[in-house]
């Protein structure tokens, strides 16, 4: 790990989420905003559990049931934890990318003996730059039909970034590409104190959170469309067994469990 991008100041999201999952690569500044929102909101380890698995059964929706070849996934936080890249079949290409470069160099060291699996720093709100890197050209060898992965993002995105990201997607990406996509803070009671205490955690170092309407996610994804079976509740997406939530953990997240989950074609 390179000492001159490492900020020991500053928790990082994708950090506090490796610490969430149970991992390992994190600093105590992440751990310390961490244990605050745990203290406020115990469910967070089970939610971030829960889009981890949505990302292990998108693995293997996009590269076993419907064939693709090439995953590109955005936001991808660290490769741990059976991320993506475990659960395809051998030969399948992976690029994972995250705007954090202390992320992205840890990475990196995780996936250095790793074959067809690839990780860039990119920010979501550029998305297009990340697919015009000469050696994401490279490895794409002119393939623009893809399986694009957004999950557990766009509650981070103002309403311009989130709109103008997939939009640009949508015009690089060649016709029957695929992307799964998370609805992330969809619908939670935005006056439970530990939503507010939760927000003001991510906010004190610079992360927005940007709660929205089914709705507005409905006009923010455009021109992507919506698959047959529409938006999913992630609680739906796996079975996930709600009698092991708490009270509170319902009263914060709504019916849900934190958002929906759906894959929206071209």
């Amino acid at each position: 790990m390179r000492d001159d991008i490492i900020d020991t100041k500053k928790p990082s999201s994708g950090r506090m989420y490796d610490y969430y999952l149970g991992g390992s690569h994190n600093f105590q500044v992440d751990r310390d905003a961490a244990d605050q929102v745990i203290k406020v909101l115990p469910f967070i380890t089970k939610y971030c559990l829960l889009q981890r698995w949505a990302l292990q059964d998108i693995a293997e929706e996009f590269a076993i049931r419907r064939g693709f070849d090439v995953i590109i996934d955005y936001a991808s936080g660290l490769p741990t934890g059976d991320h993506i890249h475990t659960r395809v079949p051998e030969g399948t290409v992976v690029i994972y990318s995250d705007y954090d470069p202390t992320v992205v160099q840890y990475a990196q060291e995780i996936l250095a003996d790793t074959p067809n699996v690839y990780f860039f720093q990119n920010d979501l709100v550029r998305p297009v730059e990340l697919l015009e890197r000469p050696e994401v050209q490279k490895i794409l060898a002119g393939r623009r039909k893809v399986a694009l992965s957004v999950w557990g993002v766009s509650g981070f995105l103002r309403d311009n970034e989130l709109s103008g990201a997939m939009q640009a997607l949508y015009d690089w990406a060649a016709p029957g590409s695929v992307m799964a996509f998370n609805t992330q803070l969809m619908d939670i009671n935005l006056k439970d104190p530990a939503i507010i205490a939760l927000f003001a955690i991510y906010g004190a170092f610079g992360q927005d959170n940007n709660p929205r309407s089914t709705a507005l996610f409905n006009k923010l994804t455009q021109p992507w469309k919506l698959d047959e079976k529409g938006w999913i509740s992630l609680l739906d997406w796996h079975g996930f067994d709600q009698s092991i939530l708490a009270q509170e953990d319902a009263a914060a997240f709504g019916p849900v469990g934190g958002g929906y989950g759906a894959y929206l074609t071209k």
